[in-house]
């Protein structure tokens, strides 16, 4: 529920959490793995995954 509640609104991100002695962290928002420099392998899964993201038209 948390990590709905910070990413809504948000077309996609990553929410980080960490768990020390018992206790729930937050950590980081990720908007693009890799620092956006990760290669795909094969190449064509950079263009299917990003097909199915779906962008509001007015953006």
């Amino acid at each position: 529920k948390i990590s709905e509640l910070l990413s809504k609104d948000i077309i996609f991100v990553r929410v980080d959490f960490y768990e020390t002695n018992g206790r729930l962290y937050f950590g980081e928002l990720t908007f693009f793995p890799g620092s956006g420099f990760e290669e795909f392998t094969p190449k064509h899964y950079d263009y299917l995954l990003g097909s199915w993201i779906r962008l509001p038209k007015d953006s």
